[in-house]
């Protein structure tokens, strides 16, 4: 049984609020205060710092509990112990203990999900739980723990029918999960936030390029520092510079997690923490030959970042970028920002509601499908040296095509 069969047919007309998660957290006499925790928010980034984090610490020898959303591939994905996912007759269990939870406070999908994850890191004995937001933070229902760190990676527009239509409204609604008496890392420089933070009398706020910061060299190494501490050559196995941003931004939220806590700081075992981690669908390569890659950005300041980056390390390549994206995405202006890279644009038609759909697309694009084996083909017949060929758009359509191309 999968947890989100339960929500297949269930009607939501609910009040942001934390009252929902307390009242059933409360009845498992609150497991969420059994262990240490962080949280991360923030429009894109905040999955790859999650998966950082959890590695830097397993990697010190701390038992973790990681739990991000959505899943790619398996729903079992969003829960792990020591980077490993939670086996699915385990999964099964939670989900009849606390089916009558759902029931009784009307618990929403994602809510329901962080219930599982609080209770099963605690019957687990976990040291710390490193806990990626779903959506905004002030009413997630993450955000019923009290951390040891926060950290907002940086805003843009994104679900702004839910945050608001300014990069200050979605800032208020992401710090949301900062503390006064405990330090907030931000991983970029954005005056909407490091304002509004230091206004909320955060006594402790680090932000990029004040505080911390990072270079790549020609050869792809990172140099890192951090107040007196430097870091240099750190290695990773993911393509693009932004992720030198959300592994100094991973990075600093553990060293403040170190100081806090009076535990040494080892500069071989953080940098093996962070070549060992690899995130599915962030810039990934699925293929060699043909050249294709997967990523899941799907807002626009995403998919700007991919395209410019993928276009940076393959100059000489002739994108084809395979897009989709959900109905309720600003998804006019993400195909504007891949007609300034691409000419060739694919449309692909995700399996499920809540997918754009080729009637609505058609006469924007190069050629749709509905069809990951059509559009297989499509790749294999235009296999030549100078193309390469990029899926985007949609964390879900990249659950599907790491399934057709695994």
């Amino acid at each position: 049984m999968k947890l989100y069969e339960l929500f297949k047919k269930k009607v939501f007309d609910i009040n942001p609020t934390l009252d929902r998660i307390k009242n059933a957290l409360s009845e498992l006499n609150n497991p969420e205060k059994s262990y240490q925790s962080i949280i991360i928010t923030g429009t894109n980034g905040k999955g790859s710092v999650s998966n950082y984090l959890e590695a830097l610490f397993r990697n010190y020898g701390k038992k973790t509990g990681l739990f991000t959303s959505p899943h790619l591939v398996e729903e079992n994905e969003r829960w792990k112990i020591n980077g490993i996912n939670i086996k699915q007759y385990i999964l099964e269990n939670y989900i009849n203990q606390i089916k009558p939870l759902i029931e009784k406070y009307n618990l929403t999908y994602f809510e329901a999900c962080t219930l599982i994850a609080f209770k099963y890191f605690q019957d687990e004995k976990i040291d710390i739980a490193i806990l990626e937001v779903g959506l905004g933070g002030r009413w997630d229902s993450t955000n019923v723990v009290y951390p040891e760190v926060s950290v907002i990676t940086n805003v843009s527009y994104d679900h702004t029918h839910l945050l608001g239509d300014t990069l200050e409204k979605i800032a208020y609604e992401k710090l949301g999960i900062a503390r006064k008496d405990r330090p907030l890392i931000i991983g970029s420089d954005q005056k909407e936030i490091i304002n509004q933070a230091y206004e909320l009398g955060i006594k402790k706020i680090y932000h990029l390029k004040k505080d911390f910061d990072f270079s790549v060299k020609e050869e792809g190494l990172i140099d890192y520092w951090f107040k007196d501490i430097t870091i240099k050559d750190i290695k990773t196995k993911m393509l693009g510079k932004r992720q030198a941003n959300n592994i100094s931004t991973a990075i600093t939220a553990f060293l403040t997690y170190l100081k806090k806590e009076n535990i040494s700081i080892n500069e071989e075992i953080i940098k093996k923490a962070i070549f060992d981690t690899t995130i599915p669908a962030r810039m990934q390569i699925l293929k060699q030959n043909p050249l294709i890659i997967l990523d899941g950005g799907h807002n626009p300041d995403g998919i700007e970042k991919t395209l410019s980056e993928i276009k940076e390390i393959y100059p000489e390549k002739n994108i084809y970028v395979i897009f989709s994206a959900m109905k309720d995405k600003d998804w006019q202006k993400e195909i504007d920002i891949i007609k300034r890279y691409s000419k060739n644009i694919i449309f692909y038609q995700a399996n499920m509601d809540r997918s754009l759909k080729i009637e609505d697309i058609k006469d924007k694009v190069y050629i749709a499908f509905e069809d990951l084996k059509d559009i297989d083909k499509f790749i294999k017949e235009n296999n030549q040296d100078n193309n390469l060929f990029l899926f985007i758009g949609s964390l879900y359509t990249a659950g599907e095509v790491l399934k057709f191309y695994s």
